[in-house]
């Protein structure tokens, strides 16, 4: 049995694009729709926000910065990887974690709602920068876990309607190679997820 599975979406770089244009898609949707139709702070009761608020309650730097990457790559680096074991047809299930990241974060900073930071003061150009090597940094992270674990699936099925329908072991997880690519990209993520938790602590 074939050791790689051909996800949708071409070269792990094609897949890296595709991925964070959908996440910037979800994102600004929900952005305007949060900034325009919800009210500020909403998302302040979100589970994410409480776990998010345990962590900044931390003492001292490196206890802060442990449970950010408890939370950013233990955590939501695992789900990101994980998800993609299963695929329907050609679709890693990883793939809905950008959407998911999109709506989220789209609605935490269109509401105002980030734990240790009030928005309505800070200057655009400053904010936008801190911004990108933040939640910029840890998100296109996630974007290359996804991207290069896409091809590790070893179950599927064929439809997203069918409820009945089970998810069939297609191989064996000791089946699952990485490229090059695949691999450079994956320490990339990484990296990335580890400066933007110490970027933010």
């Amino acid at each position: 049995m074939s050791s790689q599975v051909a996800p949708h979406g071409g070269g792990v770089v094609s897949r890296v694009l595709l991925l964070y244009g959908a996440f910037t898609l979800f994102h600004n949707l929900a952005f305007l729709f949060g900034y325009y139709l919800l009210s500020p702070g909403i998302m302040k009761k979100h589970p994410a926000a409480m776990i998010a608020s345990r962590v900044a309650e931390a003492s001292g730097f490196w206890w802060e910065f442990a449970g950010t990457l408890l939370v950013n790559l233990l955590i939501m680096g695992s789900i990101c990887v994980l998800l993609n074991l299963q695929r329907v047809g050609r679709i890693p299930l990883g793939y809905l974690v950008t959407a998911f990241l999109g709506v989220a974060t789209g609605l935490f900073l269109g509401t105002n709602s980030l734990v240790a930071l009030d928005l309505s003061g800070v200057p655009f150009l400053a904010g936008t920068a801190t911004g990108l090597t933040i939640g910029g940094a840890e998100t296109l992270g996630y974007v290359c876990l996804i991207a290069a674990t896409a091809g590790i699936s070893t179950h599927q099925r064929q439809t997203w309607w069918r409820s009945r329908e089970k998810f069939i072991r297609m191989r064996s997880l000791r089946d699952v190679r990485l490229s090059s690519g695949e691999l450079a990209v994956l320490i990339l993520g990484l990296v990335l997820i580890v400066a933007a938790a110490f970027r933010e602590t």
